[in-house]
């Protein structure tokens, strides 16, 4: 198995432990462990997201530290929010992170493949003026749903599916949950 630690991180400063997970991210039938950390000493409590893979001898290795996957809890060095990471698990062998927005939801889903984690699926949810917005798209396939329903009828007002399918797939090396919409 070719495993590459993809960014350095300093993780002495990351100290409020806010999600441990566990389950199989590389298809060896062993159970990995993903870790969110918060450092709460900095006025933007940046988060710090680790990902171990397990080893047939049950110890864990550091496959990946990024500070930036998962969106500062106060980007503004205040009480003001963007997106808070509402959810993180694994599922199918697929990391899954849900952010609450103030009108809504992204989901963004992760799977190990081709050496990396690559974006393969990608929800988002909005209150916009007069309907809620869905978007579901998934990168593998190049599906993409939008649609529009309104909010008190529930009656479906724009519908469009379409097919774009990227020839590179996102890095979650490369990822800020802001940054990614489609």
């Amino acid at each position: 198995m070719n495993i590459t630690l993809h960014s350095q991180v300093k993780t002495d400063y990351y100290n409020k432990m806010v999600y441990k997970i566990y389950g199989d991210l590389n298809k060896d039938n062993l159970d990995d462990m993903v870790v969110v950390k918060e450092n709460n000493n900095d006025k933007h409590n940046p988060y710090l997201l680790e990902i171990f893979f397990q080893n047939k001898n049950g110890s864990y290795q550091n496959v990946f530290s990024s500070t930036k996957a998962v969106m500062e809890k106060f980007p503004y060095g205040d009480a003001r929010t963007e997106a808070v990471l509402e959810d993180l698990q694994i599922k199918n062998g697929v990391l899954i992170f849900r952010n609450q927005l103030l009108k809504g939801n992204f989901v963004h889903k992760f799977r190990y493949q081709n050496g990396d984690f690559e974006l393969i699926g990608y929800t988002f949810n909005n209150a916009s003026a007069g309907y809620i917005e869905h978007i579901d798209y998934n990168l593998s396939t190049g599906d993409k749903t939008e649609k529009h329903t309104a909010y008190e009828t529930d009656k479906v007002l724009k519908l469009t599916k379409t097919k774009n399918k990227l020839s590179v797939l996102p890095k979650l090396k490369d990822f800020s949950p802001l940054e990614f919409s489609y």
